[in-house]
């Protein structure tokens, strides 16, 4: 669902209006740049899980049309190369969001399920009643987080290594701006790597905040399968990324015109514009990463002389941590509120010295929905109210306003 607007928006662009024009790129890459950084601020600071979700998406759907808004640029100045680069990383990452998202709200669903719980400030500890769901969720997290070698990385590192020749865009003014919007994409990344750690980590991590809690069961079989093979596909994505991009090639060629150069590299390695950039292998990074690990693991052994002695630890005087201390979903995205505090409409509800139990809440609103939605939600309802004496409930009413519909019409075209 969230696609199709991808879709119409290409189609529009390369295929209906015939070759775009360069300007339209800068306005699609405010728009996305602007989604990017809109949403994945406003997915630090929810406290419902599937909200941060569904705002994560806004992010991610930004990242996508970034991506276009490049290609049109490139396409319009006559970079057909790297047209073709920035189309095939917006492309390509919505590929990864489907399964990425799907695999986190999967995972979600089954906490909820679980738990009857979406609120994060009421969950926690559940990767010990939970373990299946949250190791499958975690693949997700860290494929949403940009992490290698799973697939979200690949995306964006193709649509940053598009960047990195902004410069070469015959219009002063556009070279000297498309540099930040590769700034504001980064930034976007980080954003979301912080916003997959308090997702994962207030979910799964630490002590059930509730007693309920302890009633948690894992995922069935079926759902177990379902997750893993979301998570199997981010692996799958993020290991055979040249595959993928040479489905992708022909879409792009057909699509827009513009084609990526040939180029002799192995299936491992990939390298999209030979010569001129940076090369990123999967495969090799994974076989990195598991002898680091083997190696960390034997030489653990190795050293280890098998000889435990036990003692309390000293706490500095410190009694056993509670659930109540533990970090909340509010305190985790308080940094991000008081940084971003300008996107943001914040009401606080501040205790009294006569209350006997007093609270503190915070409200997080969006300014834009508050200041163009709500008015113009309420400007069509009351235009509707105005009008609404036409709904009589009588059948020959509505008779009678066909009938004079039908003698204006004939008198105009008279």
């Amino acid at each position: 669902m969230l696609k199709t607007a991808v879709y119409g928006v290409l189609r529009v662009t390369f295929d209906l209006l015939g070759k775009p024009e360069w300007w339209w790129g800068i306005v699609l890459l405010a728009i996305g740049l602007f989604s990017a950084l809109y949403g994945v601020v406003f997915a630090a600071v929810q406290t419902d899980m599937k909200r941060l979700l569904a705002w994560s998406s806004i992010e991610n759907l930004g990242i996508i049309f970034t991506g276009i808004g490049l290609a049109v640029v490139f396409h319009g100045v006559g970079m057909n190369a790297l047209a073709a680069l920035a189309l095939i990383a917006a492309l390509y990452h919505s590929l990864n969001h489907a399964f990425m998202k799907s695999l986190l709200f999967l995972g979600t669903g089954a906490v909820l399920h679980s738990t009857g719980e979406r609120n994060l400030g009421r969950l926690g500890g559940l990767i010990h009643r939970m373990p299946w769901v949250a190791w499958l969720t975690l693949i997700g997290a860290l494929a949403m987080a940009g992490l290698p070698p799973l697939n979200g990385f690949v995306s964006e590192w193709l649509l940053l290594q598009a960047f990195l020749f902004a410069h070469e865009v015959p219009k002063s003014f556009v070279s000297m701006l498309l540099p930040l919007g590769a700034a504001l994409v980064a930034l976007s990344a980080a954003l979301a790597a912080y916003v997959m750690v308090k997702f994962f980590g207030v979910i799964f991590l630490g002590q059930p905040r509730e007693p309920t809690l302890a009633r948690a069961h894992d995922a069935g079989l079926l759902e177990r399968i379902g997750l893993a093979a979301l998570a199997l596909g981010c692996f799958a994505l993020g290991l055979l990324p040249t595959y993928v991009i040479g489905a992708l090639r022909t879409v792009v060629e057909r699509l827009s015109g513009a084609s990526l150069p040939n180029t002799k590299a192995p299936w491992w390695l990939l390298m999209p514009l030979s010569g001129r950039q940076a090369s990123y292998s999967a495969p090799v990074l994974l076989i990195a990463l598991t002898a680091v690990v083997m190696v960390t693991v034997l030489m653990v052994r190795r050293l280890y002389h098998h000889r435990v002695r036990r003692a309390a630890p000293w706490d500095c005087g410190f009694g056993g941590l509670t659930p109540r201390m533990q970090d909340t979903a509010e305190g985790f995205g308080q940094p991000i509120r008081n940084i971003f505090g300008v996107f943001f409409a914040m009401r606080r509800d501040l205790p009294t010295p006569f209350d006997r139990a007093p609270r503190y809440r915070v409200t997080v609103g969006d300014r834009i929905w508050q200041g163009l939605y709500v008015p113009l939600g309420a400007l069509v309802q009351r235009i509707a109210d105005t009008f609404a004496w036409l709904q009589q409930g009588r059948i020959s009413t509505y008779l009678l306003y066909s009938f004079i519909t039908l003698i204006v019409l004939l008198a105009l075209m008279l």
